[in-house]
């Protein structure tokens, strides 16, 4: 379960700003970034005691996949890894989904 690393990278992120309390932590996750949002919810729950986050919640905003067509130039949105183009190529950029980012921390 890699969800727990990426849970500790994002709680040594937040060790310069423990000094105030943190209530609120808000990241942004690509459906293409292999990281499962309920599997991250889960890890954040088992591991914020521990981190001195007891009150704290995560909020996760799932971003869809997105993609620019070599081919014929139109963006689509790929479902999953493989996806090709309503066109029918492969040969695409993907433009948004693979993010994995702390956007807020909210303090109370």
């Amino acid at each position: 379960m890699h969800e727990l690393s990426v849970v500790r990278a994002l709680l040594t992120q937040l060790k310069p700003y423990q000094q105030q309390e943190i209530r609120r932590i808000c990241i942004e996750v690509g459906t293409m970034s292999c990281v499962d949002s309920e599997r991250l919810h889960f890890c954040f729950n088992m591991v914020k005691d521990e981190a001195e986050l007891s009150d704290a919640i995560l909020n996760i905003n799932v971003v869809a996949a997105q993609a620019e067509c070599r081919s014929c130039g139109q963006p689509f949105s790929p479902r999953g890894p493989g996806d090709a183009c309503p066109c029918g190529s492969y040969d695409y950029t993907l433009t948004s989904g693979r993010q994995l980012l702390l956007t807020e921390i909210g303090f109370g």
